[in-house]
C-alpha cells in the first residue's frame, strides 16, 4: 500500500528535552526527498493539548516526560481509537516498557540514539501503513455489518407479507369459509397454522433485532404503573400457564411503581421473559413476580422453578442468536434474540438486566428501570 507523498506527513515529537528533538530532526532531514514535517511539543500537557487537535498524522512519545510517562500519554490518548499511529521513544531497551506500550496499542517501540534515517523512515512508514489497512479492516466490517442488518431487515418485511396472507387464508379454511372440514383436515391445517405462527415470530425477531442494531428504535416515554403493566400481561398469560398446569404469583411490594418508559417495547421485554419462565419449567411449578419500588428506580424480578442456565452459558445468554442447550431447549425453540434484544432495550431506557440462575434449580431475571426520566 502506498502512501500520499504529495503533502508533508506532519509528525508531532513529545519530548521535554530540546537536545533530543534537535538530534531527531536532523535524522529527519536526512530522510531521502524528506516527506516528514517535524513539530515538537516540549510537556506532557502541551502534547496532549496539540493531541487534542488531530492536526497531526503520526505522533513519537518520550518515555520520560517530568512526572508523567509516554504511557501516561497513550492512556490519555487512546490510539486504539484514532486513526494516527503513536511511537513510543526510549533512552534504552526496556521489554516491560515495549510491553505495556503495545499493549496501548503503540504502533512501535524504538531505541534513543539506535537508528538511522532509513531505520526512522521504515518506521514511521510501516506505523502508517498498518494503520491505514487497520482503518480499512475496520470500515469494511462496519459496511458488512451494515449490509448484513440491510438484508435482515428487507427480507423481514418481504417474508412477512406473505406470511400473513397464509395465516388469513388458513384461519378461514379452518373457519369453514369454504365448507366443512374432515377432522384429518383440520388437524393438518392446524399443524400448518402453528408452523406458520412460528415463522412469523421469527420474522418478527429479525425485524425488532434489526432496528435496535440500527439504531433506528424511537421510544415513546410516558409515565407508566409497572404493577398495572404487569397485571395485565398475567391476565393475558394466565391461560396458557394453566394448560401447562402451572402457577404464577404476583406480589407487588409497594402500590404504586411507576416508571418512566415505552410503554410497548417493556411490555414485550416483560411478557417475553414472563412467557420463558413458563417455558423453561415443568408441570406443577411456580413462577413469582415481585416489583420493588427503590426511590429513585423500579425492579422486577422474575423467578422460575425451571431447568436453570449452568455458569458457563449464563456470559453469552445475551448474545445475539445466543441458544442454550438445556433439556427443554429442543421442545421450546426459538431464535435466540429475545433476550438480545430485550437487553437492548433496557438499556436503551438507561436502566439493567441481570441474570441469577443455578442449573436445575430455577432461574431470575432481574429488571432495573429509572422512575424518572425525559418524557417524549
Amino acid at each position: 500500500m502506498d502512501l500520499d507523498t504529495s503533502k508533508k506527513i506532519r509528525v508531532l515529537l513529545i519530548d521535554d528535552d530540546e537536545d533530543d528533538y534537535f538530534i531527531i530532526k536532523k535524522i529527519i532531514n536526512q530522510i531521502p526527498h524528506f516527506p516528514f514535517q517535524l513539530e515538537w511539543a516540549s510537556t506532557y500537557d502541551e502534547g496532549i493539548s496539540r493531541i487534542r487537535t488531530r492536526q497531526h498524522d503520526l505522533y513519537l512519545v518520550d518515555y520520560r516526560l517530568g512526572e508523567k510517562t509516554g504511557l501516561d500519554v497513550l492512556k490519555d490518548a487512546a490510539p486504539q481509537d484514532r486513526s494516527e499511529p503513536f511511537i513510543l521513544l526510549t533512552g534504552k531497551g526496556d521489554r516491560d516498557i515495549e510491553r505495556k506500550s503495545m499493549k496501548l496499542a503503540a504502533a512501535d517501540y524504538l531505541v534513543k540514539g539506535s537508528f538511522n534515517a532509513d531505520l526512522l523512515s521504515r518506521t514511521l512508514h510501516y506505523a502508517l501503513q498498518r494503520k491505514q489497512i487497520e482503518e480499512q479492516r475496520l470500515q469494511h466490517l462496519v459496511e458488512l455489518n451494515r449490509s448484513k442488518d440491510e438484508f435482515i431487515s428487507i427480507a423481514s418485511h418481504q417474508l412477512r407479507t406473505p406470511a400473513t396472507g397464509v395465516k388469513q387464508y388458513i384461519g378461514m379454511l379452518m373457519e369453514g369459509f369454504v365448507g366443512e372440514l374432515t377432522a384429518d383436515q383440520q388437524q393438518m391445517l392446524s399443524k400448518a397454522y402453528e408452523s406458520n405462527e412460528r415463522q412469523l415470530r421469527i420474522v418478527s425477531d429479525l425485524l425488532k433485532v434489526a432496528q435496535v442494531d440500527a439504531g433506528k428504535v424511537k421510544l415513546k416515554k410516558t409515565i407508566i404503573n409497572i404493577n398495572e403493566l404487569i397485571a395485565d400481561i398475567i391476565r393475558e398469560q394466565k391461560s396458557t400457564y394453566e394448560q401447562r398446569h402451572q402457577k404464577i404469583i404476583f406480589t407487588p411490594q409497594s402500590d404504586e411503581c411507576a416508571a418512566t418508559i415505552d410503554r410497548d417495547s417493556v411490555r414485550m421485554v416483560l411478557e417475553n421473559i414472563i412467557d420463558n419462565a413458563s417455558k423453561y419449567s415443568e408441570q406443577d411449578t411456580t413462577v413469582t413476580v415481585v416489583t420493588k419500588d427503590d426511590n429513585s428506580q423500579v425492579r422486577v424480578e422474575i423467578t422460575d422453578q425451571g431447568v436453570g442456565i449452568p455458569l458457563s452459558e449464563q456470559i453469552r445468554l445475551f448474545e445475539k442468536f445466543s441458544r442454550i442447550n438445556n433439556p427443554l431447549s429442543t421442545k421450546v425453540g426459538g431464535t435466540g434474540l429475545g433476550l438480545y434484544w430485550a437487553k437492548k432495550i433496557i438499556t436503551l431506557h438507561e436502566g439493567a438486566i441481570h441474570v441469577r440462575s443455578k442449573e436445575g434449580k430455577g432461574t431470575t431475571f432481574t429488571i432495573i428501570l429509572p422512575k424518572k426520566g425525559q418524557i417524549t
